[in-house]
């Protein structure tokens, strides 16, 4: 690789650290160990995004956030699509349907991100994501149901290639394909989450060349999520699926 190049994918990785992180803030030593940098890379690079603007240190304990050009550069997007509007105009509207807890997940590389989420009306609420989180896809069942969209030998080989962040998350990969196959054949996931007490249901949303760059899904209690709540739940995110696809459909490609 050319050093420049180098530099380049070092500086990348520092900034999807800070995004990762960007509710509680990095420490450098955490980017450092989080990317495999040296603490002087590391810190040269910060330097220069504090510069820039792509990244400020808060004076009373030193972390690190996103700086405001970051998001001057999001909004120069905004004329080719609105996405964080598409995703919650989805939400709200599957979360009055539902009266549960909505998400939209947008992917990102081989991670997903809330862009969106939306509360229903029913009291008890399952709120298993935030809005700026970021998680390896398939450790969330928007994840999932983006696994299960791609070509198969494609969907193992990102398995296969983050084997251990898997296992270290308690979802080993044998287990995690055959959920994926099984969330291929019947078009969405259901995922009971025992410890949480909640039942998760998505599905992969397409763009106008039928491949997955988000993941609409909906949660809520077990008890609540029976045969006839769960079956209208999973014809709402059909629906919703297709009006959203129509809405996105070519209007910005690579989203992946």
């Amino acid at each position: 690789m050319e050093q420049g190049a180098q530099s380049i994918y070092r500086a990348v990785a520092v900034l999807k650290e800070l995004a990762t992180r960007n509710g509680a803030g990095s420490g450098m030593t955490e980017i450092a160990e989080a990317t495999g940098l040296t603490g002087p890379t590391v810190h040269r690079i910060l330097r220069a995004f504090v510069d820039v603007g792509f990244a400020y240190q808060r004076a009373a304990d030193k972390r690190y956030f996103l700086g405001p050009f970051v998001h001057e550069l999001g909004l120069s997007l905004s004329h080719r699509l609105d996405l964080e509007a598409v995703a919650r105009a989805a939400t709200d509207r599957l979360a009055e349907l539902t009266g549960d807890t909505a998400f939209f997940l947008r992917r990102v590389g081989v991670n997903m991100l809330c862009v969106s989420r939306t509360s229903g009306s029913f009291p008890v609420k399952t709120l298993l994501t935030d809005v700026g989180t970021r998680r390896l896809l398939g450790l969330g069942a928007g994840g999932l149901a983006v696994l299960a969209a791609l070509p198969r030998a494609e969907a193992m080989d990102i398995l296969a290639a983050n084997e251990r962040s898997y296992a270290e998350a308690g979802r080993p990969l044998a287990a995690l394909a055959a959920e994926m196959d099984e969330a291929a054949q019947i078009g969405h996931v259901v995922r009971r989450l025992g410890d949480l007490g909640a039942t998760t249901v998505a599905i992969a949303v397409l763009d106008g060349q039928k491949r997955p760059i988000a993941a609409l899904s909906m949660s809520a209690i077990s008890q609540r999520m029976r045969e006839a709540h769960l079956d209208q739940a999973i014809a709402h995110l059909k629906q919703l699926r297709h009006q959203t696809e129509a809405q996105i459909a070519f209007a910005v490609p690579n989203l992946s």
